[in-house]
């Protein structure tokens, strides 16, 4: 039984391995007819490529030559290489930035009452942007004036007080003088009676009376004289009461003028003409002084500034250009880069290059009087320097890209034509500058040389036109 089931066994692993061995010929045999199939058609599209460009070649000679055959030629429009001049154009990508950002922030506390514009619109140096309830302010101011007013009444008290202690100083002075003549007198007295009494003219008791006089007067004196100090010590208390209420009026003047500020700044004015964004604080809002959050941003637009980075090796050529007032900036902007706006003056070029991208920063200003340049967008910058060198110029349209790089028809004198290769350095408006290929007078074609081949006969349709610089 055993020995039947290992047979049995056997059998069916060699029937496995016979299936086994048939499934990997028939995968090979799939891959092989597939790599065939796709080696076929890689070689049908090569050929029928090769043919196609064959074919349009041999149609092209054909026509070429059968026009130079029959004496049929193509007309054409040509234009003469010259020597000339052409400006230095330098073109990136920039970016439109406001001449200046104002971020409303209000000044004083209180209730916003009152927004006097509405978002994103035009303003006004001047004009009233919001309202913050005045009536603390004003109510502050009436009583700081108050204050000024009392201030100026002690004022006029103290003036006048001084003015009286000032006569009775005069008073005093006056008795003292009066009383100073009768002591003078009263001595003069004491004195001739004392020489009466001597020669026995009268009696003791009159010279006696007479020192008694003397001595009243003296005291009298005295008295005026301490009237007098006491006066002039009035007049000192006069003066301090006259500079401290004058003190006061400063203080109050000072506290009314900076409550009539404060009242002021209820009243918020934009500082700049530009346009206003987005409000972050309605009306009803209560708002706080010098708060982070500004109540609107505004910007300036009218001028406005457009930045962009040029290479390094521009830099020597736009600080002459700057130098020597002939450089020109304009740039590019709507949908499709249509809207040219030019009169951009470059007022900066940054103090360090790039060292990561071998850049320079420059930035320009520009009056946007039509308000097409708008701050955050991307624009077209065009810098135009005035050229090195005169070099030899034809126009762009003459210029042919092909699989060699480019060429231009050259009409020969017997009107036939040849293509030249032709070194292209750089072009400016509808002319390019060749450094290599061509001479001053070669005559070339501008139009027409979809129909023309080397040894095409042409007919000129048009006179040489002018290059313009």
């Amino acid at each position: 039984m055993k020995d039947s089931l290992i047979v049995k066994t056997a059998q069916e692993n060699n029937t496995s391995n016979k299936f086994t061995m048939s499934a990997k010929r028939d995968l090979k045999f799939e891959n092989k007819r597939l790599l065939l199939i796709v080696s076929i058609l890689i070689g049908l599209i090569g050929l029928g490529f090769l043919f196609a460009q064959a074919y349009s070649y041999i149609n092209q000679t054909k026509l070429a030559q059968q026009t130079k055959r029959v004496g049929e030629a193509v007309p054409v429009t040509v234009a003469t290489a010259k020597v000339a001049t052409l400006p230095l154009e330098i073109r990136n990508i920039g970016n439109v930035e406001a001449y200046s950002i104002v971020n409303v922030i209000a000044q004083v506390g209180g209730q916003l009452t009152d927004v006097y514009f509405k978002q994103g619109q035009y303003v006004k140096r001047g004009d009233l942007l919001f309202q913050i309830d005045p009536r603390p302010y004003e109510a502050q101011l009436a009583q700081a004036e108050a204050n000024v007013a009392r201030d100026k009444s002690q004022i006029n008290s103290a003036l006048a007080n001084l003015d009286k202690d000032k006569a009775s100083v005069r008073q005093a002075q006056a008795n003292l003088e009066k009383d100073l003549a009768s002591q003078k007198y009263a001595d003069v007295e004491v004195q001739r009676y004392f020489n009466l009494v001597k020669e026995g003219a009268v009696s003791h008791e009159q010279s006696d009376q007479m020192k008694t006089n003397s001595e009243t007067a003296k005291a009298t004196v005295n008295s005026d004289n301490a009237l007098v100090e006491n006066a002039k010590a009035i007049i000192d208390s006069d003066l301090a009461a006259v500079l401290t209420a004058r003190a006061n009026l400063k203080a109050d003047q000072a506290a009314a003028d900076n409550l009539r500020i404060q009242l002021g700044f209820t009243k918020i004015i934009s500082p700049v003409n530009g346009i206003t964004g987005a409000l972050n604080v309605y009306q009803g809002n209560v708002v706080r002084a010098n708060d982070t959050t500004a109540l609107v941003a505004i910007n300036q637009i009218q001028p406005i500034y457009v930045t962009c980075s040029v290479p390094e090796i521009y830099l020597p050529a736009v600080r002459a250009s700057i130098d020597e007032g002939t450089i020109k900036v304009s740039a590019r902007v709507g949908g499709d880069k249509k809207d040219t706006v030019s009169g951009g003056t470059l007022t900066f070029i940054d103090n360090n290059v790039d060292k990561t991208t071998g850049t320079i920063r420059l930035r320009a200003t520009f009056p946007n009087d039509n308000k097409l340049l708008w701050p955050g967008e991307f624009t077209d910058v065009i810098i135009t320097l005035p050229g090195a060198k005169p070099q030899i110029v034809i126009p762009t349209s003459a210029v042919v890209n092909d699989q060699q790089g480019q060429s231009v028809f050259v009409v020969r004198s017997d009107n036939t034509v040849d293509l030249i290769t032709v070194m292209v350095d750089r072009t400016h408006g509808d002319n390019s500058i060749v450094s290599e290929g061509l001479k001053e007078g070669d005559i070339v074609v501008i139009d027409g040389q979809l129909k023309l081949l080397p040894g095409s006969l042409v007919s000129i349709t048009q006179s040489p036109a002018e290059i313009k610089n």
